[in-house]
C-alpha cells in the first residue's frame, strides 16, 4: 500500500471555544486521513470534530518517501473563531 501525505483541516471546540487545527496525516487516501485526524482530535481532548477540508500538498525536492504506517505527524496551534465573525452554515 503506498501511502501519501495530507493535511487535514479540522473545525473542533474545546475549552476555550470554537477553533481550527490543521494536522498532517500519513494515510493512504483522503477519507482514511481525515478518519486519523479526527481520532486524533478526539484523543487530544477537542469535541465537536468536523472535518473542513483534506489535501495532499505539494511534495518538496528531497522529501523522503513515507513508511508503511498511517500515522499522524502533528498539528498547528489552534485557531480561535471570532464569535462577530464567525457565520454558521
Amino acid at each position: 500500500m503506498a501511502l501519501k501525505g495530507f493535511n487535514v483541516l479540522l473545525q473542533v471546540e474545546d475549552a476555550v471555544g470554537d477553533c481550527f487545527v490543521t494536522y498532517g496525516v500519513v494515510a493512504a487516501d483522503a477519507d482514511a486521513a481525515g478518519r486519523l485526524a479526527e481520532g486524533a482530535a478526539q484523543a487530544e481532548g477537542f469535541w465537536s470534530v468536523e472535518i473542513d477540508d483534506v489535501w495532499e500538498p505539494e511534495p518538496e525536492e528531497g522529501d523522503d518517501p513515507f513508511g508503511d504506517i498511517p500515522e499522524v505527524l502533528g498539528r498547528t496551534e489552534p485557531t480561535y473563531l471570532d464569535e462577530d465573525d464567525y457565520e454558521a452554515d
